[in-house]
């Protein structure tokens, strides 16, 4: 079995253990290869020669008894069951497969007489095709050359797919012989019980600061963060793959091989650790399969300790290897449904070797009988096996082809114009190759398992049923939904009368006021000095005015009347003026602005906003709508929407308007991604943002919309508090549903994921 170990701190193994044991009646056979009853057959009177450099070890499982080939040139492992094993022993390049059956079931230590010809016949063409043996009535050496141009046109393949291909970098072989003997006391008995001990502890520190936790993953994958994401992510997979490697040459195997493996890009470690097949206790193998998640999970619960225990660089630091360590490792390499480290624990926890080809294999079978009416293949796994295989096969099947789905709609949606063709190409690959490997020995003259015409015809007729049923008749839930916000409605802005520093803030954010209650107090010394200046003015005019109605001018006394007249006109202004230094409550409401103990002594400009104030039970529903799903709305404007708030009733209102202007700012902080909020955004740029802009901005422009909100629906709902709008949309086809849904969540997803906001 070749094993391989790919990045997301994975281990993917190959199943190249081909397993041949006196229950499979019908063995694997090469496609020309043709089993015949006949005394007569070729194969008997066939001479064949074991290669030389061929390893063999016997292996007991309980009550079983099997051998284990090792084939040390191509690193394959093959297993074989006690009869053929018997059989396979005496080839010795000058007795035919007949004599040989002959000399078995003739031996007086023989005590299983049942060395058949037809199991005869089955070796010899396994033997032949796994290249296990040689013959002098077989071209050899045209049989070789084929099969090297099939590898040669798979790596060529595996290297122009652009989706997933492997690069072999070095062998980490002497390597990992040297720094083996300081590292294997991480798999001993005592490290086992402080790796236990530990992570009981980090899992009670995690639960006491589960709400630290979603506060802090907000924004672990924007902004600068992923530098560290990208050293820790290299650091970790160095340490995951050496895991595999010492554990491996700890228990007495070889790594020969070490590369990346890229997936639409992205770039993950592995190691070759098949030599680990030779180890005759399992649970040597399965501490090999288990070694990388074993060290990363103990990685994990120091990151977490170092986290609740630190704050700022070091916390952020531990976080991330905390979720790198553990979530990848989770998601990843536990999934038994993929080959990688949690497949083979589960395989050799079930003694079911081949578990992931048998469950294929088995799948496929069936699924070839149901469509064509083929004749199911007998004894395709051992009795004890054939349920877990069958459940297993399933699973697995619906698993890669979501996984396979999801990896061509993200090529799409990753990489623009260049994504249609990354898409075209992976469903080329993964679906359009194997299907036509799989019909075209079926549809072949020579085919050994003939298809039934008429069940054929009504498989496909089905078949092409549902899918017209699915992308036409069946109708998709005409809905979707889009993050809404409560706000309130008529909301009055108080802005300042006059300029000067904000002296007092009587109020807070939320706070309920009465209609003429102060609350705001501003402070400017020039206009003081005006008013007072004035006044003083005003006097001397009058002492002036008396002392020209004494002396009987009454000209002069005129004129400084008319003085005293306009400087009384210019002292009530500027009253107003200095009255306009105090704001108060225009009305009974509530009082919102964000960040207004910031505020105070700072300078306000002459109508500078400086306060919100709202009607009581006066809230609407602000709902921020993609450009893409203007149009659907729209057709909605003055219909009842239906409202989901956490924690309370849906309910509906009407949606009254649509501002026609589309605006990257949002409405609330609360519905950006640096308030936990489920919308991207990224930071303005300096030269963009301007005083009292805000710092974020979305990624694309959106719209708003309106719902209003009846008084005793108002009452219940609390400004600032989010959901969702339920909104309905043209009639589309189920299927084109499915794909639009599935591509707009990986795209969101995406962006989360890619955005540049640093939080």
């Amino acid at each position: 079995m070749e094993s391989l170990s790919p990045g997301l701190g994975v281990i993917e193994i190959l199943d190249n253990l081909v397993t041949m044991s006196s229950s499979d009646k019908n063995p694997t056979k090469g496609p020309d290869s043709q089993v015949e009853n006949s005394n007569s057959d070729p194969w008997l009177d066939s001479t064949l020669t074991l290669r030389s450099e061929l390893k063999f070890d016997s292996r007991w499982e309980g009550e079983t008894t099997f051998v284990v080939i090792e084939d040390p040139v191509r690193s394959k492992y093959f297993q074989v069951g006690e009869r053929e094993y018997r059989f396979i022993a005496l080839i010795d390049g000058q007795r035919t497969a007949r004599e040989i059956v002959i000399l078995l079931n003739s031996s007086n230590e023989s005590q299983d007489p049942t060395v058949t010809t037809q199991l005869a016949i089955e070796v010899s063409q396994w033997l032949v095709q796994t290249n296990l043996t040689y013959g002098k009535e077989f071209d050899n050496s045209q049989r070789l050359n084929l099969q090297a141009g099939r590898i040669s046109r798979q790596k060529i393949m595996a290297w122009i797919n652009p989706i997933s291909c492997k690069f072999r970098i070095f062998n980490p072989n002497r390597l990992l012989s040297k720094i083996q003997p300081y590292f294997q006391w991480v798999f001993s008995v005592w490290f086992f019980a402080i790796w236990c001990t530990i992570g009981v502890y980090s899992a009670v520190q995690l639960y006491h600061h589960w709400d630290q936790l979603s506060v802090a993953s907000t924004g672990i994958l924007s902004g600068f963060s992923w530098i560290w994401l990208l050293i820790i992510w290299v650091l970790l997979k160095l340490i995951h793959e050496s895991a595999h490697g010492i554990a491996c040459r700890k228990y007495g195997g070889e790594v020969p091989e070490a590369g990346i493996l890229l997936i639409l890009f992205t770039p993950m470690a592995y190691v070759n650790v098949t030599s680990m097949w030779r180890f005759t206790n399992r649970w040597h193998r399965m501490a090999v399969s288990s070694a990388g998640m074993y060290v990363e999970l103990f990685i994990s619960f120091i990151a977490i300790i170092i986290w609740t225990k630190s704050d700022g660089l070091a916390a952020n630091i531990a976080f991330n290897i905390f979720i790198m360590s553990s979530l990848t490792t989770i998601l990843f390499n536990a999934n038994p449904l993929m080959r990688f480290d949690g497949y083979f624990l589960l395989s050799d926890f079930l003694n079911i070797p081949n578990l992931y080809s048998k469950g294929a294999k088995w799948f496929g079978d069936r699924t070839l009988c149901l469509l064509f009416g083929l004749v199911k293949t007998p004894n395709i796994c051992k009795p004890k096996e054939r349920r877990a295989v069958a459940v297993y096969g399933c699973l697995a099947f619906f698993w890669k082809i979501s996984i396979s789905l999801s990896l061509i709609i993200g090529a799409g949606v990753l990489f623009d114009g260049l994504g249609l063709f990354l898409s075209v190409l992976g469903v080329t690959l993964w679906f359009g190759l194997p299907i036509y490997r799989t019909l075209k020995p079926l549809l072949g003259v020579n085919s050994q398992r003939p298809i039934r015409l008429l069940r054929t015809a009504l498989s496909l007729s089905v078949l092409l049923g549902l899918g017209t049923l699915l992308f036409t008749a069946l109708k998709a839930p005409a809905i979707k939904s889009a993050p809404a916000i409560i706000q309130f409605s008529n909301e009055t802005f108080l802005r300042a009368d006059a300029a000067g520093f904000i002296k007092k803030i009587l109020v807070s954010d939320g706070e309920q006021v009465r209609k003429g209650q102060p609350l705001i107090v501003l402070e400017n010394p020039q206009i003081s000095n005006e008013v007072t200046a004035l006044s003083r003015l005003i006097k001397e005019s009058e002492v002036q005015y008396r002392i020209y109605r004494k002396q009987g001018q009454r000209s002069l006394a005129l004129a400084e009347q008319n003085k005293q007249r306009e400087l009384k006109t210019q002292l009530a202004e500027k009253k107003a003026v200095a009255e306009g230094l105090k704001i108060f409550a225009p009305l009974d409401g509530f009082i919102f602005q964000r960040d207004l103990e910031s505020r105070l002594g700072s300078f306000a400009h002459r109508g500078d906003e400086i306060l919100t104030i709202a009607p009581l039970n006066t809230k609407e529903v602000v709902v921020s709508i993609d450009q893409r799903d203007l149009d659907s709305i729209r057709n909605s404007l003055g219909e009842p929407i239906k409202i989901v708030m956490p924690g309370l009733p849906v309910f509906q209102s009407l949606l009254s308007r649509i501002n026609p202007r589309a605006s990257t700012h949002s409405t609330h902080p609360s519905l950006c991604a640096h308030a936990n909020g489920p919308l991207p955004v990224r930071p303005v740029t300096e030269n963009d943002n301007k005083i009292g802009d805000p710092k974020f901005e979305f990624l694309a422009p959106r719209f708003n919309a309106f719902i209003e909100l009846a008084p005793d629906q108002s009452s219940v709902l609390h400004s600032g508090q989010r959901g969702r709008a339920i909104f309905p949309t043209g009639e589309q086809s189920l299927g084109s549903y499915l794909y639009i849904a599935a591509s707009e969540w990986l795209e969101c997803k995406i962006e989360f994921a890619t955005q540049n906001a640093v939080f």
